[in-house]
């Protein structure tokens, strides 16, 4: 017969082989995550997608140069995009998304998460997906080429730009 000590070492090891097993499954799960890929994005409302777009495509659409000075903790950085309004991408992936949702918010690969009113995105000369910074790709993350950010005009500051940018939600 064992004693309580017998009794309190099964019960321990009880509890670590239920822990070790709890800290595997929710570490399965968390690894199932979905993992969105720089060049690409994702559109979506609520739980459905709506459309994708690679950065190839958005080259396709009507494209502008915007020159910018940011001006950010690390100082003043002068840029001339590559860009496309926002609102040519809502029209290439579906011309009612501007009348059927009021919030815009973008998230990037390195988790980032901001947001635009749709107010904003139909001011002419406002919201941008950029894809070029003078003449050359955008970098990633990882620092290979073709990756996509946005760009908000009135965001003197750009607090609210979205670099590495893979899903944009619709609200």
């Amino acid at each position: 017969m064992a004693g309580p000590r017998g009794s309190l070492k099964v019960i321990v090891t009880a509890l670590i082989v239920l822990l070790v097993v709890l800290v595997g499954i929710f570490g399965y799960l968390n690894a199932r995550g979905e993992k969105l890929e720089e060049g690409k994005i994702r559109f979506k409302a609520a739980n459905e997608i709506l459309g994708e777009i690679t950065v190839e495509e958005v080259k396709q659409l009507p494209a502008v140069n915007k020159k910018m000075a940011i001006s950010s903790t690390s100082g003043l950085t002068k840029h001339n995009f590559t860009c496309t309004p926002l609102l040519e991408v809502f029209n290439h992936i579906d011309p009612e998304i501007v009348k059927s949702y009021e919030k815009v918010i973008t998230r990037g690969v390195d988790n980032y998460v901001s947001g635009v009113n749709m107010e904003e995105v139909l001011e002419k000369n406002n919201v941008y997906l950029v894809y070029a910074d003078n003449g050359a790709p955008l970098k990633s993350k990882t620092g290979t080429e073709g990756t996509m950010r946005i760009v908000i005009l009135d965001d003197l500051y750009g607090q609210r730009f979205t670099n590495y940018l893979v899903e944009i939600q619709l609200e």
